[in-house]
């Protein structure tokens, strides 16, 4: 998805109404219903839908930065980083306040999960960014080692707590 804020033509920190007006002045430029011209008329549809798309997003973001949440537009990149250096805890943090949730996006939250030995979370994300970039051969690879763990991990907690069991007894 792209950028919602470079799609209604506002800065990244613009207030609800900036939106909103950005909103109706692109809605009024590129309703399908203002376009005679019937091979544009696909065109000013697609237009439409990529601003409703940007519109509800940005709304969505400028919400929760009023409720103390705050976006960070390269969240994924430190996420990375922070990942790559151990600090699985920060890099998930991190990663939640992304601007926008790609496949990479699940990807690396998946990876995250994976390492935190949350399998089961972590297949749930890989599932996700598969969908999302269905042809991605590591999104599928790690799709798979994630069901795999997540299956061992239920095989030997189900091992544990039957060997727990019989020592109480």
């Amino acid at each position: 998805m792209e950028n919602p804020f470079v799609v209604l033509g506002v800065r990244q920190d613009a207030t609800g109404e900036e939106i909103r007006a950005a909103y109706h002045r692109g809605v009024k430029r590129c309703h399908p219903d203002a376009v005679q011209d019937e091979s544009r008329r696909q065109e000013a549809q697609e237009a439409l839908v990529r601003l409703n798309l940007a519109y509800a997003e940005a709304m969505r973001l400028v919400s929760s930065r009023q409720t103390g949440s705050v976006v960070i537009p390269d969240a994924a990149q430190v996420a990375g980083k922070l990942y790559e250096q151990g600090l699985y805890d920060g890099a998930l943090r991190v990663l939640n306040k992304a601007l926008t949730r790609d496949a990479a996006w699940y990807h690396l939250q998946g990876s995250i999960l994976l390492k935190k030995n949350e399998a089961e979370a972590a297949h749930s994300c890989f599932r996700t960014a598969v969908r999302m970039d269905p042809n991605n051969a590591l999104y599928r690879q790690c799709a798979l080692n994630a069901a795999v763990r997540m299956r061992k991990q239920k095989t030997l907690r189900g091992r544990m707590a039957c060997w727990a069991r019989g020592l109480v007894k």
